[in-house]
Protein backbone atom coordinates (compact mmCIF):
# COMPACT_ATOMS: atom_id res chain seq x y z
CA UNK A 1 0.00 0.00 0.00
CA UNK A 2 1.56 3.53 -0.90
CA UNK A 3 -0.18 6.14 1.16
CA UNK A 4 -0.47 9.83 -0.71
CA UNK A 5 -1.86 12.87 0.67
CA UNK A 6 -5.39 12.20 -0.35
CA UNK A 7 -5.20 8.90 -1.86
CA UNK A 8 -3.80 5.16 -0.99
CA UNK A 9 -2.79 2.89 -4.03
CA UNK A 10 -4.12 -0.45 -2.44
CA UNK A 11 -3.97 -4.18 -4.19
CA UNK A 12 -6.95 -4.01 -7.15
CA UNK A 13 -9.33 -6.63 -5.21
CA UNK A 14 -12.33 -8.81 -6.98
CA UNK A 15 -15.01 -6.05 -4.55
CA UNK A 16 -12.85 -3.05 -7.02
CA UNK A 17 -13.34 -5.05 -9.73
CA UNK A 18 -17.08 -5.77 -9.94
CA UNK A 19 -17.67 -1.44 -9.68
CA UNK A 20 -14.98 -1.15 -12.69
CA UNK A 21 -17.11 -3.21 -14.82
CA UNK A 22 -19.91 -1.02 -14.70
CA UNK A 23 -17.59 1.73 -15.28
CA UNK A 24 -16.15 0.30 -18.37
CA UNK A 25 -19.95 -0.52 -19.60
CA UNK A 26 -21.07 3.11 -19.66
CA UNK A 27 -20.17 4.49 -23.56
CA UNK A 28 -18.07 7.36 -22.82
CA UNK A 29 -15.99 5.59 -20.42
CA UNK A 30 -15.62 2.57 -23.29
CA UNK A 31 -14.35 5.57 -25.82
CA UNK A 32 -11.74 6.49 -23.33
CA UNK A 33 -10.25 3.43 -23.48
CA UNK A 34 -10.98 2.27 -26.66
CA UNK A 35 -13.04 -0.68 -26.17
CA UNK A 36 -15.64 -2.47 -27.56
CA UNK A 37 -19.30 -2.87 -25.66
CA UNK A 38 -20.68 -4.68 -23.96
CA UNK A 39 -18.21 -6.24 -21.72
CA UNK A 40 -20.04 -9.29 -20.16
CA UNK A 41 -19.31 -10.51 -16.32
CA UNK A 42 -17.27 -13.51 -17.65
CA UNK A 43 -15.10 -11.62 -19.98
CA UNK A 44 -14.80 -9.09 -17.10
CA UNK A 45 -13.58 -11.71 -14.54
CA UNK A 46 -11.04 -13.56 -17.14
CA UNK A 47 -9.49 -9.93 -17.92
CA UNK A 48 -9.25 -9.46 -14.38
CA UNK A 49 -7.54 -13.10 -13.43
CA UNK A 50 -4.92 -12.34 -16.54
CA UNK A 51 -4.39 -9.14 -14.97
CA UNK A 52 -3.54 -9.25 -11.56
CA UNK A 53 -1.66 -12.70 -12.67
CA UNK A 54 0.83 -11.28 -15.11
CA UNK A 55 4.51 -11.25 -13.99
CA UNK A 56 4.89 -7.82 -16.32
CA UNK A 57 1.76 -6.09 -14.90
CA UNK A 58 1.24 -4.37 -11.25
CA UNK A 59 -2.00 -3.06 -10.60
CA UNK A 60 -3.41 -0.85 -7.67
CA UNK A 61 -6.92 0.28 -7.18
CA UNK A 62 -7.08 3.92 -5.91
CA UNK A 63 -9.06 4.51 -2.59
CA UNK A 64 -9.58 8.02 -0.97
CA UNK A 65 -7.94 8.48 2.53
CA UNK A 66 -10.76 9.59 4.48
CA UNK A 67 -13.67 7.27 3.10
CA UNK A 68 -11.86 4.77 1.40
CA UNK A 69 -13.92 4.80 -1.36
CA UNK A 70 -13.04 3.09 -4.17
CA UNK A 71 -11.98 6.20 -7.03
CA UNK A 72 -10.43 3.83 -9.74
CA UNK A 73 -7.17 2.10 -10.90
CA UNK A 74 -3.21 2.59 -12.14
CA UNK A 75 -1.13 0.40 -13.04
CA UNK A 76 1.73 -0.82 -15.20
CA UNK A 77 1.59 -2.53 -18.13
CA UNK A 78 4.34 -4.96 -19.77
CA UNK A 79 6.94 -4.24 -17.46
CA UNK A 80 10.15 -4.94 -19.64
CA UNK A 81 13.21 -5.66 -17.00
CA UNK A 82 15.75 -5.25 -19.52
CA UNK A 83 14.53 -1.85 -20.79
CA UNK A 84 13.59 -0.81 -17.28
CA UNK A 85 10.61 0.72 -19.26
CA UNK A 86 6.25 0.37 -18.87
CA UNK A 87 3.34 1.62 -20.07
CA UNK A 88 0.94 3.47 -17.67
CA UNK A 89 -2.80 2.78 -17.41
CA UNK A 90 -5.53 4.76 -15.91
CA UNK A 91 -8.91 4.59 -15.42
CA UNK A 92 -10.37 6.83 -12.83
CA UNK A 93 -14.48 6.38 -11.90
CA UNK A 94 -16.81 9.40 -12.81
CA UNK A 95 -17.10 10.43 -9.23
CA UNK A 96 -13.52 10.66 -9.26
CA UNK A 97 -12.90 13.08 -12.47
CA UNK A 98 -11.93 16.47 -12.45
CA UNK A 99 -10.89 16.31 -8.79
CA UNK A 100 -7.13 15.62 -9.09
CA UNK A 101 -7.02 12.20 -8.26
CA UNK A 102 -6.25 10.74 -11.31
CA UNK A 103 -2.97 13.00 -11.35
CA UNK A 104 -1.92 12.19 -7.63
CA UNK A 105 -2.72 8.24 -8.24
CA UNK A 106 -0.32 8.72 -11.28
CA UNK A 107 2.62 10.74 -9.42
CA UNK A 108 2.36 7.65 -7.07
CA UNK A 109 2.17 5.32 -9.31
CA UNK A 110 5.51 6.67 -11.03
CA UNK A 111 7.20 7.08 -7.52
CA UNK A 112 6.78 2.78 -7.75
CA UNK A 113 7.77 2.72 -11.11
CA UNK A 114 11.21 4.38 -10.49
CA UNK A 115 12.01 4.12 -6.72
CA UNK A 116 10.56 0.66 -6.36
CA UNK A 117 10.95 -0.89 -9.35
CA UNK A 118 14.12 0.48 -10.46
CA UNK A 119 12.40 1.72 -14.09
CA UNK A 120 13.59 4.44 -15.83
CA UNK A 121 10.65 5.40 -17.99
CA UNK A 122 7.35 5.01 -18.04
CA UNK A 123 5.05 5.86 -20.77
CA UNK A 124 1.23 6.22 -21.88
CA UNK A 125 -0.87 6.40 -24.80
CA UNK A 126 -3.97 8.79 -24.93
CA UNK A 127 -6.38 9.84 -27.74
CA UNK A 128 -5.33 13.02 -28.65
CA UNK A 129 -8.57 14.82 -27.98
CA UNK A 130 -8.66 13.75 -24.39
CA UNK A 131 -7.41 17.24 -23.44
CA UNK A 132 -8.62 16.93 -19.64
CA UNK A 133 -6.21 13.51 -19.50
CA UNK A 134 -3.47 15.19 -21.41
CA UNK A 135 -3.26 18.07 -18.77
CA UNK A 136 -3.48 15.59 -15.86
CA UNK A 137 -0.58 13.34 -17.63
CA UNK A 138 1.32 16.98 -18.16
CA UNK A 139 0.78 17.72 -14.79
CA UNK A 140 2.00 14.91 -13.17
CA UNK A 141 5.58 15.17 -15.01
CA UNK A 142 4.71 13.55 -18.42
CA UNK A 143 6.06 15.34 -21.63
CA UNK A 144 4.97 14.68 -25.32
CA UNK A 145 6.69 12.64 -27.23
CA UNK A 146 4.34 12.12 -30.89
CA UNK A 147 0.93 12.27 -32.42
CA UNK A 148 0.01 8.52 -33.43
CA UNK A 149 -2.29 9.45 -36.73
CA UNK A 150 -5.07 6.78 -36.63
CA UNK A 151 -4.01 5.10 -33.74
CA UNK A 152 -6.97 3.44 -32.22
CA UNK A 153 -10.66 2.39 -34.18
CA UNK A 154 -12.62 3.79 -31.91
CA UNK A 155 -17.03 4.27 -31.96
CA UNK A 156 -16.58 3.55 -35.43
CA UNK A 157 -13.93 5.59 -36.80
CA UNK A 158 -10.10 6.23 -36.51
CA UNK A 159 -8.71 8.57 -33.95
CA UNK A 160 -5.47 10.24 -33.06
CA UNK A 161 -3.42 9.38 -30.08
CA UNK A 162 -0.81 10.61 -28.39
CA UNK A 163 2.85 8.61 -26.55
CA UNK A 164 3.54 10.51 -23.08
CA UNK A 165 6.71 8.96 -21.27
CA UNK A 166 8.52 10.42 -18.16
CA UNK A 167 11.88 9.28 -17.73
CA UNK A 168 13.43 8.56 -14.08
CA UNK A 169 15.90 11.74 -14.59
Amino acid sequence: MYRLERITLAPFGWEQAEVYLDWVNHEETAHWLTRALPVTRHEHQRWYEGLVNRQDAVVFSVLENESGTYLGNVWLWGIHPVHRSAELRILMGPQAKGKGYGTEACRGLLRFAFNDLNLNKVFLYVLAHNTAAVRAFEKAGFQREGLLPQEFYVAGKYEDALRMSILRS
